[in-house]
C-alpha cells in the first residue's frame, strides 16, 4: 500500500555536496594559498522548502523568535501585571491572563515543533554533504598517500601535528548583544536549580490551600502565575532556538569553507575530477508508538497544525452568546487549548530528544569514517575535549533529560490529559471543574518547557564539541595536504634540476 504522507523523520533525506572544480594542470601563477582557498570555498547555504506552504511556515517561525515579538510579549506581560493593581479582584480579568495564555502557547506549540522539524531537516541536509565530501577525501588522500610512500607520510604527519589548530569562531562575532543576552539567561532558565525553585514555590502554594479553603480564587492565583510564566518561557524559548540556530549555522558555514578548501587541495594534488557522490541518511527503525507520535509532531508542526487551531478559535467566539459571554465560556478555550499543550509539551519534549539524537548519531558516522583516514595518514585525532559532567547539577540535568524524553513519557502525559478530562466531566465542566483541566496542566506544561530550555542548552553544548572536532580534524588534513604540496613542489624542482644538468654538454 502507498503512503501518500510521511513525517519528515520517516524520510530518507539524500544529497551530495557540491563538487568543487580546479584546475588540476600545474600552474605557477596559482598558489596553494590556503588561506584564500578557504575565504573563497563554498560555504553553506540554508536550502529553502520546495513548499510554498512550509516556507511561510519558516519565515512565521523566525518573526515569531525574533526580538521586536520577544520584547512586545514581554512589555504586555508587564502591563497584564501594573493592570492588576487595578482590575486584580476581577474574576473576568483572572480569567482573560489564563485564555490569552493558552492561546499564544497552542500557537507557540505549533511554531516550537515546527522549529524542530526545521532543525532536522536542516541538521540532515548538512551532515549529508559533509558525510558525500568525505567519500571523496577518502579516495583522493589514498592518492596522495600512494605517492608520498610511507617515509615521505611519515614525515608530512610529523609536520601538520606539530601546527598549532585555529579556533572555530562559532558565529560569537556576528552574533547580536540580543542573541548573547537570549543565551547568557538561557543557562540561567536552563540550570536545574531554577527547576528546584519552581517547586519550591508550588508547594508554597499547595501549602496555603487549606487556609484559602481550596477555593476557586487560590486556584486562580496558581494558574495566573504560571499562565504568565509559561507566556514568557514560550517567547524565550523560541528565541532561544532561533539564536542557537544562527549560532550553529556559523559553525557548520566554517566546516564547509574548511571542507571545500580541503576538496580543491586535493583535487589540485590527486589531479581528481570525479564528482562527490551521493549519500543517504536511512531513518533508524523505531518502535510504532514512537513512529505514531512523529507523525502527530509533524500534523502540530505543519499547517494541519495551523488549520485545527483556527477553527477551534472560531468555534469558540461562535458559542460565546450561548455562554452569555461568562466565566465558563472564557475559560473554555482555556481549558482546551491548556489540556492540548499538556500534551503537546510531552511530545515536544520527545520530539527534541529524538532531534538530537539523531544529530549526535550522524556526526559519530562521520568520526568513524574519520577515524582509519587518521590512522592510515599516521596522523593523531585532535580533540577539543568532553563536556564536564562532575558536578552535581550536570548529573541531575542529564538524568532529568533522560527521563522527561523518554517516550513512556508520552503516554504518561496522554493519561494525564485524559485523566483531567475524566475528573472535569464529573464535576459537569463548572467553574471548579474547568479548573482542574487547568491548573494541573499549567503547571506540568510549565515546567516542561523548563527542561526544554535545560535539554537545549545541554544539547548545543555538545554539539559545539562535536562540530569543533570535525573543524579540527579538517583543519589538521588540511595542514596535511599543504605539506604534501611542499613535498611535491620540491621533487619537481629536483626533477628539473636533473633533466637540466642531463640535457646540458
Amino acid at each position: 500500500m502507498k503512503v501518500f504522507f510521511k513525517p519528515i523523520f520517516r524520510c530518507e533525506i539524500e544529497g551530495a555536496a557540491e563538487t568543487q572544480r580546479v584546475a588540476l594542470e600545474h600552474d605557477p601563477k596559482v598558489e596553494a594559498d590556503f588561506l584564500k582557498m578557504e575565504e573563497n570555498a563554498s560555504g553553506y547555504k540554508v536550502k529553502a522548502s520546495v513548499r510554498v506552504v512550509d516556507r511561510w511556515l519558516d519565515a512565521v517561525v523566525r518573526f515569531a523568535g525574533s526580538a521586536p515579538v520577544f520584547l512586545v510579549i514581554v512589555g504586555g506581560l508587564l502591563t497584564w501585571a501594573l493592570m492588576g493593581v487595578r482590575f486584580g479582584d476581577s474574576d473576568v480579568w483572572i480569567a482573560a491572563i489564563s485564555d490569552v495564555q493558552a492561546i499564544l502557547c497552542y500557537v507557540f506549540d505549533s511554531l516550537l515543533m515546527r522549529q524542530l522539524l526545521r532543525e532536522y531537516a536542516e541538521q540532515s541536509a548538512a551532515m549529508v554533504e559533509i558525510k558525500s565530501r568525505c567519500t571523496s577525501h577518502h579516495r583522493m588522500l589514498a592518492k596522495v598517500k600512494a605517492r608520498l610512500g610511507p617515509e615521505g607520510t611519515q614525515r608530512v604527519a610529523a609536520l601538520c601535528s606539530a601546527e598549532p589548530l585555529r579556533p572555530l569562531d562559532h558565529g560569537n562575532r556576528t552574533q547580536t548583544l540580543f542573541a548573547k543576552s537570549i543565551i547568557a539567561v538561557a543557562q540561567m532558565f536552563g540550570h536545574v536549580a531554577t527547576v528546584c525553585l519552581y517547586w519550591a514555590c508550588i508547594f508554597v502554594w499547595l501549602a496555603f490551600g487549606h487556609y484559602c479553603g481550596w477555593s476557586d480564587r487560590w486556584q486562580l492565583y496558581i494558574n495566573d502565575a504560571t499562565s504568565a510564566l509559561m507566556i514568557l518561557i514560550f517567547a524565550f524559548l523560541a528565541c532561544l532556538r532561533e539564536c542557537y540556530a544562527d549560532y550553529t549555522n556559523s559553525c557548520v558555514d566554517a566546516i564547509f569553507r574548511l571542507d571545500s578548501s580541503l576538496e580543491k587541495a586535493l583535487r589540485r594534488l590527486s589531479q581528481d575530477e570525479l564528482p562527490n557522490a551521493k549519500e543517504i541518511i536511512v531513518p533508524p527503525k523505531e518502535s510504532y508508538l514512537q513512529v505514531v507520535v512523529f507523525y502527530y509532531a509533524d500534523a502540530v508542526g505543519t499547517l494541519v497544525g495551523i488549520i485545527v487551531l483556527v477553527s477551534v478559535a472560531i468555534t469558540w467566539a461562535s458559542v460565546g452568546p450561548v455562554f452569555q459571554y461568562n466565566n465558563t465560556w472564557w475559560l473554555l478555550i482555556g481549558t482546551y487549548a491548556g489540556l492540548v499543550g499538556l500534551f503537546d509539551s510531552f511530545v515536544l519534549r520527545n520530539v527534541q530528544g529524538k532531534v538530537h539524537k539523531y544529530f549526535s548519531d550522524q556526526v559519530h558516522l562521520v568520526e568513524e569514517r574519520d577515524t582509519p583516514l587518521f590512522t592510515s595518514l599516521s596522523v593523531p585525532i585532535p580533540s577539543s575535549g568532553t563536556m564536564e559532567e562532575r558536578t552535581l547539577s550536570r548529573r541531575v540535568s542529564r538524568r532529568m533529560e533522560a527521563i522527561s524524553s523518554h517516550l513512556l513519557m508520552v503516554v504518561l502525559g496522554f493519561l494525564v490529559t485524559v485523566g483531567c478530562l475524566t475528573a472535569s466531566s464529573a464535576m459537569h465542566w463548572s467553574l471548579t471543574g474547568q479548573l482542574i483541566s487547568n491548573v494541573p496542566p499549567s503547571i506540568i506544561e510549565t515546567f516542561f518547557m523548563l527542561i526544554l530550555i535545560t535539554g537545549q542548552n545541554d544539547a548545543e553544548a555538545k554539539d559545539r564539541i562535536d562540530l569543533t572536532d570535525i573543524y579540527y580534524r579538517r583543519q589538521r588534513l588540511l595542514s596535511f595536504i599543504r605539506h604534501s604540496q611542499d613535498v611535491y613542489d620540491r621533487e619537481e624542482t629536483a626533477e628539473v634540476k636533473v633533466g637540466a644538468a642531463v640535457a646540458a654538454p
